[in-house]
């Protein structure tokens, strides 16, 4: 049996219960990154608590390396069993009742934790606008499964943590101080970040980056400021990834709808859908007339928000995946200078806003004239706006002058 394909579970099960099955050059990762701890420590135990179909214990289990296997999904329960010792696999929820009695592991055993636990935020909908669940302690739980796995191994009081979840876990901050107990206990040593779509199933038009994570269990923690500088290896690529070399918009462009105290009517009659990254931003609609959970605009911000439908349309790396779960990059001076180059963008492209009875509001606001929206070549614009887009992929983007484009 293939062991990286959950052939019991159907495709709207395995997005439920995010159960992507890891593949195996996955798994040697994070055995090389375990293996060093198992010949330097006594009384040595590895733990999969999630463990599917025991992809990360196959080998420690060859290797003679004492192990515990946990799993809640009866099935793939039966595929352990076909090779691994009865009295070390466990058909449990790993999310009740976490402790270490559980699993028969003493308080002075060397615990290490591996394996690529579900991550599934139980808020999403995955069926016809049906969404998740979670089953666990009450001081494990989150919106998101994969978090709640991560304090699950705190709370196990685990030495050393190896295991896969999404990387925005760390370089989102709102993420990463959901954390809480974990990140103030543990410390990122070392990190590799791989395309989403490598999984079995997935689709790489909305891929993102997951991390192969090596944590050990430190008093100091770390803050997000560290995660900001740490540098990601990315898998099979001698580049690395370090969120500080990029700015995005977080504090520049709002992407939520009307707070309390802010306006809820657009002076103009236009709005621009909500969105939390690059990914969502790419998979929903842009300017709308709508305002139904929408972000107000006004001819004031009207540039800010057709720099984003631009961003939407032309952002497309090689390594899109790279900067998925990122909010869209952006050098604020160049959008600040060149607000005529992606208005006019917004105006010759988009059928919303051109359609919009405040068009002439817009383009007097911006000294646009008509001649200028009906002559300015597209493909120039296209070719303007891309070669910005592109250099913001560039961790050394600073030596660049934005200011050589040509509009």
């Amino acid at each position: 049996m293939n062991s990286v394909i959950p052939h019991h579970l159907s495709k709207e099960e395995i997005i439920k219960l995010g159960a992507f099955y890891t593949p195996e050059e996955i798994v040697q990762l994070v055995l090389n990154f375990i293996y060093p701890y198992v010949e330097k420590n006594s009384n040595v135990i590895v733990l999969d608590s999630s463990a599917g179909y025991g992809a990360f214990l196959r080998d420690v289990k060859k290797k003679g390396i004492e192990y515990r296997a946990g799993e809640y999904d009866k099935k793939a329960f039966e595929v352990l069993k076909s090779f691994l010792d009865d009295e070390k696999i466990f058909n449990t929820d790993a999310l009740t009742n976490v402790s270490r009695k559980k699993y028969e592991i003493s308080e002075d055993d060397f615990l290490i934790v591996v394996g690529n636990p579900p991550y599934n935020d139980i808020t999403s909908e995955y069926k016809k606008g049906k969404k998740g669940e979670i089953n666990c302690d009450i001081d494990l739980f989150d919106r998101d499964i994969g978090i709640s796995f991560l304090k699950s191994y705190n709370k196990l009081r685990a030495d050393i943590v190896s295991v896969l979840h999404p990387l925005s876990y760390l370089i989102k901050e709102a993420n990463f101080k959901r954390l809480k107990d974990f990140k103030n206990n543990y410390r990122l040593i070392r990190g590799v970040i791989f395309p989403s779509s490598i999984f079995y199933g997935t689709s790489p038009i909305s891929a993102f980056p997951v991390l192969v994570s090596l944590y050990e269990r430190n008093v100091r923690g770390m803050d997000f400021d560290y995660v900001r500088n740490f540098s990601f290896n990315i898998l099979g690529s001698s580049n690395t990834f370090t969120l500080s070399d990029y700015t995005t918009t977080d504090g520049y462009i709002n992407k939520y709808p009307p707070g309390k105290h802010d306006i809820k009517e657009s002076p103009i009659g236009l709005y621009f859908h909500t969105f939390r990254d690059i990914n969502s931003l790419k998979r929903n609609a842009a300017f709308m007339l709508k305002k139904t959970n929408g972000i107000v605009v006004t001819v004031e911000n009207f540039y800010k928000y057709a720099y984003l439908y631009a961003f939407k349309k032309l952002f497309k790396p090689e390594n899109a995946w790279l900067f998925g779960n990122l909010s869209p990059l952006v050098e604020k001076d160049f959008v600040e200078s060149n607000k005529k180059l992606f208005v006019l963008f917004a105006l010759k492209t988009n059928q919303v806003v051109r359609n919009l009875n405040a068009i002439d509001n817009i383009m007097e606001y911006y000294q646009i004239s008509s001649y200028d929206l009906e002559n300015y070549n597209i493909e120039i614009l296209e070719k303007e706006i891309s070669a910005y887009l592109q250099l913001l992929t560039k961790p050394n983007r600073k030596y660049f002058n934005y200011n050589n484009l040509l509009f």
